[in-house]
């Protein structure tokens, strides 16, 4: 139901004359053969609400519009109902630690590499005649093989210090190690305060989710070897 749902959208996308990709967590979750994916991220290197409306109208699914982020989130009903979230594709540029960022248009790769770490930083091309081909400017996939969780660049936890305790998800639901600098690099952001400086909401939301994963003890036990190690 997925692919045919993301042939569809390389398809409408194709006929606008704009490029589609899926993107993140759920292209990480084929790669390491999960099935059963009904979120889905799409990215567009043009108008993103645009794409939305025109694949809402195709499927009569719901939609919510956040104009200020550029982004919509979109229902498909179905026995398995399945959220898209579609955005345009953009840069961030974070002009003070932990501040929220300003947003820019951008390209595939200035996409990918504003994420948080390289096993969510791959796409999947949706045009016609290319679905299902893997962008992976990062080596994500090599960093699966090798089950290691490694950031994009030296000032990613600084950037947004939520990364942590989301990459304290990741490495405990898919039994990954922290890269050597990766690992590093988060000691020194939690010595410097990082934690501290970062919106209370988006903590809670991270915190929330932690406490929402399969073994949450598991999380916290992790979290708290990395800060001692």
């Amino acid at each position: 139901k997925v692919r045919g749902l993301l042939k569809t959208i390389g398809r409408l996308a194709d006929e606008r004359n704009v490029q589609a990709y899926a993107v993140g967590g759920c292209v990480r979750d084929w790669c390491l053969g999960i099935q059963r994916v009904t979120d889905v991220d799409v990215t567009v290197e043009g108008d993103g609400i645009a794409m939305a409306r025109a694949v809402a109208r195709h499927f009569n699914g719901t939609i919510q519009i956040h104009e200020q982020f550029g982004t919509a989130t979109i229902g498909v009903a179905g026995p398995r109902g399945i959220r898209v979230d579609v955005a345009s594709c953009r840069r961030e540029v974070y002009e003070r630690p932990a501040a929220y960022p300003r947003v820019f248009a951008g390209t595939l790769e200035d996409d990918l590499f504003r994420r948080d770490f390289t096993i969510n930083a791959m796409a999947v091309r949706l045009e016609p005649g290319h679905v299902g081909v893997l962008v992976d400017p990062f080596h994500g996939v090599q960093d699966l093989r090798r089950r290691l969780l490694r950031i994009l660049h030296a000032r990613s936890f600084s950037d947004d210090p939520s990364r942590i305790l989301r990459g304290v998800r990741f490495a405990v639901r898919f039994g990954l190690r922290w890269e050597r600098g990766t690992a590093a690099a988060l000691r020194r952001a939690v010595a410097a305060g990082a934690l501290g400086r970062r919106n209370a909401g988006r903590l809670h939301k991270e915190l929330a989710r932690m406490v929402d994963e399969p073994d949450p003890q598991a999380c916290w036990a992790h979290f708290a070897s990395l800060l001692v190690a």
